[in-house]
C-alpha cells in the first residue's frame, strides 16, 4: 500500500510539472550510442561514452534527478531509471562488457556504482525516501545486485578480485549492510526485514561463503573470514539477537 501510495503521488506529481530539463551527451570514439527520456521539472542527466560500443541510456520523470554516466573502454552498457525527486545516480565504468542497472522509485534515493574490470555487473533498486547504495568493484566478472524498500536503508559493497559475488536485500528502516570482499569466488548474501538491523561481513580469500538472515529488531551480525574456503551461514529471528564470527586458517 506505502509503495501504491508513493507511485501515484510521483505521478500525479510529474504530471504537474512544466519541461525544463537539462542533458549533455558526449561520445567519442566508434558505435558508442545513447538514449535519454526525461519528463518533468530540473531534471539532470549527463553522459559521457569514450571507446567501442559502449551504450547508455537514462530515463527520468519527476523533479530534480541527477544522473551522471561515464563509460571508458568497449562493449559497456548503463541502464538509469528515476523516478521521482531528488533522486541521484553516478555510475561509472572502466574497462570492458561491463553493465550497470539502475532503478529508483521515491525521494532522495543515491546510488553510486563504480566498475573497473572485464565483465562486472552491478544492479540497484531503491524503492522509498533517502536510501543509498555504494558498490564498487574491481577486478574480472564480480557481480554485485542490492535491492532496498523502505527509509533510509544503506548498503556498501565492494569486490576485488575474479568472480566474486554479493547481493544485498532490506525492507524496513534504518537497516545497514557492509559487504567487502577481496580475492576470487567469494560469495556472501544478506537479508534483513525489520528495523534497525546492522550485517557486516568481509571476506579476504578466496572460495568463502557467507550467508546471513535476520527477522525482527534490533538485530547484529558480525562475520569475518579470512583464508580461503571458509563457509558461514546465520539465522536471526526476534529481537535485540547479535551474533559475531571469525574464521581463520
Amino acid at each position: 500500500m506505502k509503495n501504491l501510495f508513493l507511485s501515484a503521488a510521483l505521478a500525479l506529481g510529474t504530471v504537474a510539472f512544466a519541461q525544463s530539463n537539462n542533458d549533455v551527451t558526449l561520445q567519442f570514439g566508434v558505435d558508442n550510442s545513447a538514449v535519454v527520456y526525461q519528463a518533468g521539472l530540473d531534471n539532470d542527466n549527463a553522459i559521457t561514452q569514450v571507446g567501442l560500443s559502449n551504450h547508455a541510456e537514462t530515463t527520468q520523470m519527476g523533479w530534480a534527478n541527477d544522473n551522471e554516466t561515464l563509460s571508458v573502454g568497449a562493449f559497456n552498457e548503463a541502464y538509469v531509471n528515476q523516478t521521482g525527486w531528488f533522486n541521484s545516480n553516478s555510475t561509472t565504468q572502466l574497462g570492458v562488457a561491463n553493465v550497470a542497472y539502475v532503478d529508483q522509485l521515491g525521494i532522495a534515493n543515491v546510488n553510486e556504482q563504480m566498475q573497473i574490470g572485464v565483465g562486472n555487473y552491478a544492479e540497484t533498486d531503491q524503492v522509498g525516501v533517502g536510501n543509498y547504495t555504494s558498490q564498487h568493484q574491481d577486478g574480472w566478472f564480480n557481480s554485485a545486485t542490492s535491492m532496498q524498500d523502505g527509509d533510509f536503508n544503506e548498503v556498501y559493497q565492494e569486490q576485488y578480485g575474479v568472480l566474486n559475488s554479493a547481493a544485498a536485500e532490506q525492507y524496513g528502516e534504518d537497516n545497514l549492510i557492509i559487504q567487502y570482499q577481496d580475492g576470487f569466488g567469494n560469495d556472501a548474501y544478506a537479508l534483513q526485514v525489520g528495523e534497525d538491523n546492522y550485517i557486516d561481513q568481509w571476506q579476504v580469500g578466496s572460495g568463502n561463503t557467507a550467508v546471513d538472515v535476520q527477522f525482527g529488531d534490533d538485530n547484529y551480525s558480525y562475520i569475518t573470514q579470512l583464508g580461503d574456503d571458509h563457509s558461514h551461514l546465520g539465522v536471526q529471528v526476534g529481537n535485540s539477537n547479535s551474533m559475531i564470527v571469525t574464521q581463520t586458517n
